[in-house]
Formats: C-alpha cells, structure tokens, sequence
C-alpha cells in the first residue's frame, strides 16, 4: 500500500486564489528573482551599509515567501501579520539608505543585545554560558554602552529612540503605517477590533503591503551598492511599474 501524499495546507483552493491575484503573485515572482540577483551580487561587499541592506533584503525576499504560502492557503489574516514584519524591515532599509551615519548605530546596538540575552540566559538557565564568553561579551557591552545611554545613565531598549512611526514619517511610508501597520497589529495583538478582523479576508492588504516593504528594501540596497547592470536595472524599473498597477 503506498504511503499517503502529504498536504501541507488547503490544495483545492490553490488554483482559485491563484486566480484571484494573479497579476500579485506574478509581479511577486519577478519582484524575487530581482531580490535574489541583487543579493548574490553584492553579498561580498565589505561596506557596513551594504551589508546590512543585504541582510535586510534577503530577509524581506525570505519573508515573502510567507505571505505568498497563507495567501495561497487563504490564510490573509497571518500573512497581514508577517506583511508587517516586511513593512519594518522595508521602512527600516529605506531611513538607513536616507542616513547612512546612523548604520553604525544600527549595527553596534546588537552588542547591547547580545548582552541581554545572555543575562536572560544565565537569569533561567544558570551555567548555560561559559565564563570566558560572559566575559568577553561583558567587556564590549561596557565599551558601546555610553553611546546608547540617557544622561542618567539607563541604556535604551532600541538602537534608536525614534518610533517606527516616526521612521515611516520620514521615509514617506507614514500612510501605510496608519491604515496598514495599526490594523496588522490589532490582528496580532486582538483588541477586540482585532478578533472581529479576523473574520475578514485580508490576502490582497498583505500581498500589496509585503510587495512595496520587499521593494524599498530592494530600492534601499541598490542605491547603498550603486549598482547599475541595465538588464537588472530593467526589471527593477518593470517591478516598480508593476507596484503602482497593484496600487490601484
């Protein structure tokens, strides 16, 4: 007797949700490969801005992929959850293209949590983490502290004191953040206006707003590699058109 298939989500509803947002799932496709490229072509890159626009871009692309996966499955409620996370990274990627000073911030705030996790550690798990590594992770917490620290000394729980409102204000994504970014957050969180959102279908809200995210993250990365190969120049510019098509 042969073994039985494994189905992971919903098959019959596949084709019909294709359907549905063909022209999404289309420009998606493209709007990855375009990811996929610009990545592979700048992850050698020492430069500490484009480095981190890699990391971040690769994990938008990553991300994507999830959306797509509860769209295609119907689920629009969780995909309007990781839309979200693709919108901060998206936001995050274009105010770090905008102030390139503040990378180094962004990428040294991670000594400072690094040290938190492992106080969380050794606070639940005694022992869990060798003496020598405590030591060492001690030493540049104490180092990068000042930078990161109010005049009375308590250290900030963000690389930045700015919200990510106040970042999507001034990336120009402050639109989205109100009509998008409030109303994924009810669904994760469940006011009671959340609870009554999840009887609705929000597949088309997560795949335009994870689309333009994935898309300034792209953007941002390009313009911190400067790179400018026509035939990828081409089909960023086709990706970008086909964002405005869905905008609409």
């Amino acid at each position: 007797m042969a073994a039985p298939r494994a189905v992971f989500g919903m098959p019959s509803v596949w084709d019909s949700t294709f359907q549905s947002h063909e022209a999404a799932f289309r420009s998606i496709e493209l709007l990855r490969s375009v990811t996929d490229d610009l990545v592979t072509f700048t992850k050698d890159d020492q430069r500490d801005q484009v480095r981190v626009a890699n990391a971040l871009a690769d994990v938008s692309s990553s991300a994507m992929l999830d959306v797509i996966l509860l769209v295609g499955n119907r689920r629009g409620v969780g995909a309007m959850r990781i839309a979200r996370g693709i919108f901060e990274i998206g936001v995050l990627a274009s105010y770090l293209a905008k102030n390139p000073k503040d990378v180094s911030d962004y990428v040294d705030f991670g000594v400072v949590e690094g040290w938190r996790h492992l106080q969380t550690l050794e606070k639940h798990m005694p022992g869990s983490v060798s003496p020598e590594l405590i030591k060492q992770a001690e030493g540049e917490y104490n180092r990068i502290k000042p930078r990161f620290s109010n005049p009375q000394g308590r250290v900030q729980n963000r690389w930045t004191t700015k919200s990510v409102r106040q970042i999507s204000e001034e990336v120009g994504r402050l639109n989205i953040y109100e009509i998008a970014y409030s109303a994924a957050s009810e669904l994760h969180h469940v006011p009671l206006i959340g609870v009554i959102g999840h009887e609705l279908d929000w597949s088309k809200e997560a795949l335009f707003i994870a689309y333009g995210s994935l898309l300034d993250a792209v953007v941002a990365l390009r313009e911190a590699s400067d790179y400018k190969e026509k035939d990828f120049c081409d089909r960023l510019n086709k990706a970008i058109a086909d964002f405005d098509l869905l905008r609409k």
